[in-house]
């Protein structure tokens, strides 16, 4: 059978636009993602190595003994390839890593839920010849907020909520989310956190004007705005620290001390990400985050014909009749015996031998690259009945 290339109208490009919607909660230092509590395994771990409300890339190591786990690694050569966990600087200090060595990456690559609390206080360190004496500095989470700061004022043509004002000097509770559980950006609208206490709703925070702007639209200061969503981030800077409970309750949540639920504690149990918080056990708090991405998929359609007259031969055996295959030859001659086509056509009358026509059922179609590789291969369903008076269009379609 002959290549045959596609036209330009034969390949369509487009995008498929996904929203996956995820819901998680947040209980006594837990985390769970879809009400789903990942299943244990046989060998004494969790069957995918990770912890509830976590994903794992290309979920390896499904089921295997934790002392006999799949990883990745490379020869360390004149390419400089290595992973983006080690540095240049350790690359190159050959008392770790000598060319010929092997570096390994650990599996599985999880991601999940984090949380970054951010104190009040001054922006930047004061270090000068004034006070070289006593001196003073800003707490270690504030490059945190700081790195944010032009994100933030790129935002405020949306009104001031997203001004960066005095953000830099005030608490800041944000919640981070991994780009794979959104894709491109968190889809507008639709960011809903709850806090609960002894299993009541006690506050909501959404982002119903579908412009980043948390409002508080169940709680004690409802209509309140809250926090921002930076979408393209998947960030939840969370600014709110007015009593949640109106009183009626209090836990040991940034230190020893008891204090009122708040904004500033949503997502007390999830892992911290820079300095750490003291907090106690937090038992009567829990959180709901519930949100929908935006993932972009490349999508292409292709259309491969087969006209009429064309792809009528087959290199299946049973294409030829039993017995036509051979050859004769002698000291000055070769001949090949001719090969008869086998007659599948079916008469509607009985003891009677159908006209002859050249019958075969296409069942996949082979996509080829510019140099004649093969690339990719589609199957059918079901097998299509293909003579020289029929013509088919099959359509395909290849998601990136």
């Amino acid at each position: 059978m002959s290549y045959k290339r596609f036209a330009p109208k034969d390949l369509v490009y487009s995008t498929l636009v996904a929203k996956p919607e995820h819901k998680f909660i947040v209980h006594s230092g837990s985390v769970y993602k879809d009400n789903e509590i990942l299943p244990d395994g046989d060998f004494s771990n969790k069957i995918k190595h990770i912890s509830d409300g976590q994903v794992s890339l290309h979920e390896l190591n499904i089921n295997r003994p934790a002392n006999s786990l799949v990883y990745g690694f490379i020869s360390k050569d004149s390419t400089r390839y290595s992973y983006r966990t080690i540095s240049t600087s350790n690359f190159d200090d050959t008392s770790q890593f000598q060319y010929g060595n092997i570096i390994t990456q650990s599996y599985p690559i999880k991601a999940g839920l984090s949380r970054i609390y951010v104190p009040s206080g001054q922006e930047y360190d004061n270090v000068t010849f004034a006070n070289v004496d006593t001196p003073s500095f800003a707490a270690a989470n504030k490059k945190y907020i700081l790195a944010l700061k032009n994100v933030l004022n790129h935002r405020e043509q949306f009104g001031q909520s997203f001004s960066f004002g005095n953000i830099g000097t005030s608490s800041v509770n944000m919640v981070c989310v991994p780009g794979i559980f959104y894709g491109s950006k968190i889809d507008k609208g639709s960011i809903q956190l709850n806090y609960y206490i002894t299993g009541a709703l006690m506050a909501q925070l959404e982002d119903e004007n579908k412009d980043g702007v948390l409002v508080e639209t169940y709680g004690p200061q409802s209509g309140s705005v809250a926090g921002v969503a930076l979408y393209e981030h998947g960030l939840m800077l969370l600014t709110g620290d007015w009593d949640l409970s109106s009183g009626n309750h209090t836990d040991k949540f940034l230190s020893a001390t008891p204090s009122a639920p708040s904004w500033l504690s949503f997502g007390t149990g999830m892992p911290i990400v820079g300095q750490p918080i003291a907090s106690s056990s937090v038992s009567a708090s829990a959180y709901g985050i519930n949100f929908k991405g935006t993932n972009k998929i490349p999508t292409l359609t292709m259309f491969s014909y087969a006209n009429k007259n064309e792809c009528n031969f087959s290199n299946n055996p049973t294409f030829l009749e039993t017995g036509s295959y051979g050859s004769t030859s002698t000291n000055s001659s070769y001949q090949q015996n001719s090969q008869k086509i086998k007659n599948i056509v079916k008469s509607d009358f009985a003891n009677y031998s159908a006209s002859f026509e050249s019958t075969t059922f296409i069942s996949k179609v082979g996509i080829y690259d510019e140099n004649k590789n093969l690339i990719a291969i589609a199957t059918l369903a079901n097998p299509i009945k293909k003579t020289p008076s029929r013509d088919y269009m099959i359509k395909m379609r290849m998601d990136f």
